[in-house]
């Protein structure tokens, strides 16, 4: 693994917020590690007034997002509502998010609006994976 000059490495394999993105393949840039958890998600929709509900399950977790697997058809850039517990903590998070990519019904969805909190929460869950795994 290479952190890209201009970036700082925060210690330990975790990059920090203020940058660095992690070189894992010829292509593949990434601003914080990903840490593999398996949780349901409860994702929700709103289009033309309609809510939909559908159930998924994720499959890593970094500071910026999530990749989740969700067994519906879902559009790049769609707006959706994730809720799910995340391990090691005791209260659900309700967190907005853009789906920025997809592969199947598998998709990378980057966290908005996200508060000071529930940024605190997924960085303590995301450094205690890393000692985990």
């Amino acid at each position: 693994m290479q952190a890209m000059l201009g970036w700082r490495d925060g210690g330990g394999g975790v990059f920090e917020k203020s940058g660095v993105f992690e070189k894992r393949g010829p292509k593949e840039l990434r601003r914080w590690g990903r840490y593999e958890v398996q949780i349901r998600a409860e994702i929700t929709l709103t289009n033309d007034s309609t809510t939909f509900r559908y159930y998924g399950q994720t499959l890593d977790i970094s500071e910026g997002g999530l990749r989740v697997f969700i067994p519906q058809e879902l559009e790049m850039g769609m707006f959706i509502t994730m809720e799910f517990t995340l391990p090691y903590t005791s209260r659900s998070l309700t967190m907005g998010g853009v789906i920025r990519n997809r592969d199947s019904f598998t998709y990378g969805v980057e966290f908005v609006a996200v508060t000071l909190d529930q940024q605190q929460t997924i960085l303590r869950v995301c450094k205690t994976l890393e000692l985990l795994q």
